[in-house]
Protein backbone atom coordinates (compact mmCIF):
# COMPACT_ATOMS: atom_id res chain seq x y z
CA UNK A 1 0.00 0.00 0.00
CA UNK A 2 1.16 3.49 -0.86
CA UNK A 3 0.51 5.67 2.20
CA UNK A 4 0.55 9.40 2.94
CA UNK A 5 1.16 9.92 6.67
CA UNK A 6 0.98 13.71 6.89
CA UNK A 7 -1.58 15.75 4.98
CA UNK A 8 -3.46 19.01 5.44
CA UNK A 9 -6.58 20.36 3.76
CA UNK A 10 -8.06 23.84 3.51
CA UNK A 11 -11.03 22.76 5.61
CA UNK A 12 -9.14 22.90 8.90
CA UNK A 13 -5.55 24.04 8.11
CA UNK A 14 -5.24 27.67 7.08
CA UNK A 15 -1.88 27.01 5.41
CA UNK A 16 -3.32 24.37 3.05
CA UNK A 17 -4.43 25.43 -0.41
CA UNK A 18 -6.67 22.59 -1.59
CA UNK A 19 -9.98 21.20 -0.37
CA UNK A 20 -10.33 17.71 1.07
CA UNK A 21 -12.04 16.57 -2.12
CA UNK A 22 -9.25 17.95 -4.30
CA UNK A 23 -6.59 16.32 -2.14
CA UNK A 24 -8.32 12.92 -2.12
CA UNK A 25 -8.75 13.06 -5.89
CA UNK A 26 -5.06 13.91 -6.27
CA UNK A 27 -4.01 11.07 -4.00
CA UNK A 28 -6.05 8.55 -5.98
CA UNK A 29 -4.62 9.82 -9.27
CA UNK A 30 -1.09 9.35 -7.85
CA UNK A 31 -1.77 5.78 -6.78
CA UNK A 32 -2.09 6.23 -3.03
CA UNK A 33 -4.18 3.67 -1.19
CA UNK A 34 -4.29 5.22 2.29
CA UNK A 35 -3.96 8.65 3.88
CA UNK A 36 -3.88 10.15 7.36
CA UNK A 37 -5.39 13.64 7.51
CA UNK A 38 -3.33 15.55 10.08
CA UNK A 39 -4.68 19.07 10.32
CA UNK A 40 -2.93 21.68 12.45
CA UNK A 41 -4.54 21.68 15.91
CA UNK A 42 -7.79 20.24 14.58
CA UNK A 43 -9.29 16.76 14.54
CA UNK A 44 -11.85 15.78 11.94
CA UNK A 45 -15.15 14.75 13.51
CA UNK A 46 -15.96 11.11 12.80
CA UNK A 47 -19.10 12.01 10.86
CA UNK A 48 -17.11 14.26 8.51
CA UNK A 49 -14.49 11.56 7.97
CA UNK A 50 -17.25 9.08 7.19
CA UNK A 51 -18.77 11.49 4.68
CA UNK A 52 -15.40 11.90 2.95
CA UNK A 53 -14.87 8.13 2.93
CA UNK A 54 -18.23 7.73 1.26
CA UNK A 55 -17.11 10.00 -1.57
CA UNK A 56 -13.80 8.18 -2.05
CA UNK A 57 -14.31 4.47 -1.24
CA UNK A 58 -11.18 3.46 -3.20
CA UNK A 59 -8.98 5.28 -0.63
CA UNK A 60 -8.56 4.38 3.03
CA UNK A 61 -8.97 7.68 4.88
CA UNK A 62 -7.88 7.93 8.51
CA UNK A 63 -7.89 10.74 11.03
CA UNK A 64 -4.99 12.28 12.87
CA UNK A 65 -3.69 15.59 14.11
CA UNK A 66 -0.54 17.72 14.10
CA UNK A 67 0.03 19.19 17.56
CA UNK A 68 2.38 22.04 18.45
CA UNK A 69 3.53 22.69 22.01
CA UNK A 70 5.61 25.79 21.29
CA UNK A 71 8.70 23.80 20.30
CA UNK A 72 7.78 20.48 18.69
CA UNK A 73 5.39 19.43 15.95
CA UNK A 74 4.02 16.02 16.87
CA UNK A 75 1.78 13.91 14.65
CA UNK A 76 -0.73 11.57 16.26
CA UNK A 77 -1.93 9.18 13.55
CA UNK A 78 -5.13 7.20 13.48
CA UNK A 79 -7.14 9.28 15.94
CA UNK A 80 -10.43 11.14 15.84
CA UNK A 81 -10.11 12.03 19.54
CA UNK A 82 -10.32 15.80 19.97
CA UNK A 83 -9.17 15.56 23.59
CA UNK A 84 -5.58 15.51 22.28
CA UNK A 85 -6.07 19.24 21.68
CA UNK A 86 -6.61 19.79 25.40
CA UNK A 87 -3.17 18.41 26.26
CA UNK A 88 -1.19 19.64 23.23
CA UNK A 89 1.20 21.62 25.48
CA UNK A 90 2.08 18.49 27.47
CA UNK A 91 4.18 16.26 25.21
CA UNK A 92 4.65 13.49 27.83
CA UNK A 93 0.88 13.27 28.28
CA UNK A 94 0.31 13.20 24.51
CA UNK A 95 2.83 10.41 24.05
CA UNK A 96 1.39 8.36 26.89
CA UNK A 97 -2.20 8.81 25.74
CA UNK A 98 -1.25 7.84 22.18
CA UNK A 99 0.59 4.71 23.28
CA UNK A 100 -2.34 3.57 25.38
CA UNK A 101 -4.63 4.00 22.36
CA UNK A 102 -2.11 2.48 19.86
CA UNK A 103 -1.92 5.73 17.89
CA UNK A 104 1.39 6.22 16.08
CA UNK A 105 3.33 9.33 17.15
CA UNK A 106 5.79 10.93 14.75
CA UNK A 107 8.06 13.88 15.49
CA UNK A 108 7.44 16.02 12.41
CA UNK A 109 10.27 17.78 10.53
CA UNK A 110 12.44 17.91 13.70
CA UNK A 111 15.26 19.88 12.10
CA UNK A 112 13.21 22.41 10.21
CA UNK A 113 13.68 24.64 13.27
CA UNK A 114 16.39 24.26 15.89
CA UNK A 115 13.99 23.72 18.79
CA UNK A 116 12.04 21.06 16.89
CA UNK A 117 14.13 18.14 18.13
CA UNK A 118 14.77 19.07 21.77
CA UNK A 119 12.26 16.58 23.16
CA UNK A 120 14.51 13.76 22.00
CA UNK A 121 17.23 14.95 24.35
CA UNK A 122 14.78 15.48 27.19
CA UNK A 123 14.08 11.76 27.43
CA UNK A 124 10.85 11.88 25.42
CA UNK A 125 10.49 9.31 22.65
CA UNK A 126 7.87 9.41 19.91
CA UNK A 127 7.34 6.19 17.98
CA UNK A 128 9.10 7.54 14.89
CA UNK A 129 10.83 10.55 13.34
CA UNK A 130 9.88 12.17 10.07
CA UNK A 131 12.64 11.76 7.49
CA UNK A 132 12.19 13.14 3.97
CA UNK A 133 9.25 15.51 3.43
CA UNK A 134 8.32 18.42 1.19
CA UNK A 135 9.03 20.77 4.12
CA UNK A 136 12.36 19.32 5.28
CA UNK A 137 15.49 19.93 3.18
CA UNK A 138 18.16 17.31 2.58
CA UNK A 139 20.55 18.45 5.36
CA UNK A 140 17.63 18.39 7.82
CA UNK A 141 16.68 14.91 6.66
CA UNK A 142 20.28 13.76 7.10
CA UNK A 143 20.29 15.11 10.67
CA UNK A 144 17.01 13.29 11.35
CA UNK A 145 18.56 10.06 10.07
CA UNK A 146 21.60 10.45 12.28
CA UNK A 147 19.52 11.08 15.40
CA UNK A 148 17.14 8.22 14.60
CA UNK A 149 20.11 5.86 14.27
CA UNK A 150 21.57 7.14 17.55
CA UNK A 151 18.29 6.63 19.40
CA UNK A 152 17.01 3.52 17.65
CA UNK A 153 13.87 5.18 16.29
CA UNK A 154 12.18 4.45 12.95
CA UNK A 155 12.29 7.02 10.15
CA UNK A 156 9.24 7.65 7.99
CA UNK A 157 8.84 9.63 4.78
CA UNK A 158 5.77 11.78 4.29
CA UNK A 159 4.56 14.49 1.99
CA UNK A 160 3.66 16.97 4.74
CA UNK A 161 1.22 17.82 1.98
CA UNK A 162 -0.41 21.25 1.98
CA UNK A 163 -1.50 21.18 -1.66
CA UNK A 164 -1.68 19.04 -4.75
CA UNK A 165 1.90 19.82 -5.79
CA UNK A 166 3.16 18.17 -2.57
CA UNK A 167 1.73 14.77 -3.53
CA UNK A 168 3.71 11.88 -4.99
CA UNK A 169 7.07 13.13 -3.73
CA UNK A 170 7.66 11.34 -0.40
CA UNK A 171 5.64 8.48 1.11
CA UNK A 172 5.85 5.02 2.66
CA UNK A 173 4.81 1.70 1.15
CA UNK A 174 3.88 -1.42 3.07
CA UNK A 175 2.82 -4.92 2.02
CA UNK A 176 0.51 -4.98 5.02
CA UNK A 177 -3.08 -3.81 4.59
CA UNK A 178 -4.16 -0.82 6.65
CA UNK A 179 -7.63 -1.78 7.80
CA UNK A 180 -7.88 -0.19 11.24
CA UNK A 181 -6.37 3.25 11.96
CA UNK A 182 -4.08 1.70 14.59
CA UNK A 183 -2.52 -0.72 12.08
CA UNK A 184 0.03 1.89 11.07
CA UNK A 185 1.68 1.88 14.49
CA UNK A 186 2.20 -1.87 14.39
CA UNK A 187 3.56 -1.68 10.83
CA UNK A 188 6.03 1.12 11.54
CA UNK A 189 7.30 -0.34 14.82
CA UNK A 190 7.81 -3.70 13.10
CA UNK A 191 9.70 -2.01 10.25
CA UNK A 192 7.34 -3.56 7.73
CA UNK A 193 7.44 -0.63 5.32
CA UNK A 194 9.73 1.16 2.88
CA UNK A 195 10.46 4.86 2.61
CA UNK A 196 9.86 5.98 -0.96
CA UNK A 197 10.50 9.13 -2.96
CA UNK A 198 9.98 10.27 -6.51
CA UNK A 199 13.23 11.20 -8.15
CA UNK A 200 13.11 14.74 -9.45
Amino acid sequence: MKVELHLHTSRYSGCAVNSPEEMMTGLIAAGYEAVFITEHAAVWPIEELDELRGKFPQLRIFGGVELYDGSHHLLVLGTSDASYLDICDDAPAVLEKARRASHLTVLAHPFRWEEGFEMLYEGLRPDAIEYCTCNHDRPAADRAAAVAAEMGLPLVNSGDSHGLDFLDRFWIETPEPLVAPTDVRRIVLAGDYENCRKEQ
